[in-house]
């Protein structure tokens, strides 16, 4: 289904708790945690995905962004549909890690540590 009828960010269930992506089992289990994390990579988005989306579902868990980095293909300048985003504090930065395979314009997020 494609385009989603809704734009809504719910936050909500994990989508497609069955299978995960191209073809793998579920949610991919996020990597080991790097000490004082403040950074999250995001993967899996919509292109529709922006700024004041991106901050609105992290706020859903009281965890402000400081910056988000958008990644573009080199040669073409195309979304790569993933980034990086920077958190205060690890606080936030682990609450918002627990939004990891929740709904985001239609597609379940893939969040992992970054460093």
């Amino acid at each position: 289904d494609w385009p989603p009828k809704s734009k809504v960010i719910t936050g909500g269930k994990v989508a497609n708790a069955g299978g995960g992506q191209a073809g793998g089992k579920g949610l991919k289990a996020m990597s080991v945690k790097p000490e004082g994390c403040c950074k999250l990579f995001i993967g899996n988005l919509s292109y529709d995905i922006d700024d004041e989306g991106i901050t609105k579902f992290f706020m859903g868990v009281e965890s402000e962004i400081k910056a988000v980095r958008w990644l573009y293909h080199k040669e073409s300048g195309d979304f790569k549909g993933c980034g990086y985003v920077d958190f205060w504090n690890t606080e936030a930065c682990e609450k918002a890690a627990t939004l990891n395979g929740k709904n985001l314009l239609g597609r379940p997020i893939r969040i992992d540590w970054a460093e």
